[in-house]
């Protein structure tokens, strides 16, 4: 994959854990950014690695994948010129390994397609496994949205500054005649900010006009940071849609869900590479990630032996604290006028007919 920009191409060629790829356009992409040129195709069927391939189909078609990718990188890379712009979002989520391939496929496909591409961004993705127990998706998605005729939109628009409350809402004007036809749009009888001059005056600007506050903000609300807990919680239903009720999983955390229990630290592929180099002798020292998570579990373990053994002894003081409470019960409903507190109380007598009778 070539950088235009820069020149660099980047070869992924040797990453075996990538077994699937693919990508995403949205409703309004360019279409002509799919199109692979037929000289590109002859000169990729050139190269030995196509020859040597032991499925071309596959490898032509990855080919073509890679190529559409390459122009829409290379694409965003034009539109965004300052130095700190963000170029897209990238995810990382794991699959479960009660999918098959085809179903892990499929299912992410449908997630992507729902939450992310529907909403206008486009989707490069890839599947990782490296037969390891830990199935993947990368994820990267586009940032900028696209106009109906195909060409970039904006990813931020200026917008009046209103006053709000408490609960970040637009406050109404209420002295408009018809503000209560519009609750459901506020921002078109919303109380404006004005621009003041030092003296506390409002601004005036040209041809004698008010001028008020504004400011700029996110044009497609993908940058809502309650979006994070929306994409997490969409990714758990469609799992538990398809997983046993034994399988189902919680986006939430320990925390959030009352679990006593510590979290584990992401390790990623660098600091599994440096424990596999220390456990094969080949460096000193293992990754401090890895020594983390051992300790972390190692909590956890000695975490849940605690609440095993808690569980116990908090069972059997709620059998004693239920005994003792219906003893207590029995002495209440005993008496309380002094009935029973005759000196002989508990003492067994006989009084049935004498004798004679």
């Amino acid at each position: 994959m070539k950088n235009e920009e820069t020149g660099r191409i980047s070869y992924y060629t040797f990453k075996k854990e990538v077994v699937y790829t693919s990508l995403m356009m949205c409703e309004n992409a360019p279409p002509e950014w799919l199109h692979v040129p037929e000289e590109n195709i002859k000169r990729f069927q050139m190269f030995i690695r196509y020859k040597r391939a032991d499925d071309k189909d596959a490898a032509l078609e990855k080919f073509k994948i890679t190529f559409q990718k390459q122009r829409l990188w290379n694409e965003v890379l034009k539109i965004e010129k300052n130095a700190d712009a963000q170029l897209g979002r990238s995810f990382e989520f794991s699959l479960p390994k009660e999918w098959s391939r085809q179903e892990q496929i499929d299912y992410t496909t449908e997630y992507i397609q729902k939450t992310f591409v529907d909403k206008g961004m486009c989707a490069d993705w890839s599947i990782h496994d490296k037969n390891d127990g830990n199935p993947h998706v990368h994820l990267l998605v586009t940032m900028r949205p696209f106009n109906p005729d195909h060409s970039w939109g904006s990813k931020e628009v200026k917008e009046w500054d209103f006053v709000r409350d408490t609960d970040g809402n637009i406050v109404v004007d209420e002295s408009h005649p018809d503000w209560w036809q519009d609750k459901k749009n506020p921002d078109r009888h919303g109380i404006r900010i004005p621009v003041l001059d030092e003296n506390g005056v409002q601004k005036v600007g040209a041809r004698n006009r008010k001028q008020w506050k504004r400011v700029l903000t996110d044009a497609t609300g993908w940058n809502n940071p309650k979006n994070c807990e929306l994409w997490r919680s969409e990714w758990a239903r469609m799992c538990n849609r398809h997983l046993s009720i034994d399988n189902q999983i919680d986006h939430r955390s320990y925390e959030r869900q009352g679990k006593l229990k510590v979290p584990t630290i992401h390790e990623g592929a660098d600091a599994r590479k440096i424990e596999e180099k220390y456990l094969t002798g080949q460096i000193g020292k293992g990754s401090w990630k890895v020594e983390e998570n051992q300790m972390i579990k190692k909590q956890n373990a000695l975490l849940q032996k605690v609440i095993a053994t808690f569980g116990k002894v908090s069972g059997a003081l709620s059998i004693w604290k239920e005994w003792l409470n219906d003893i207590r019960r029995k002495q209440r409903s005993n008496s309380h006028d002094g009935s029973n507190d005759y000196t002989d109380r508990g003492t067994a007598e006989y009084h049935g007919r004498d004798a004679s009778g």
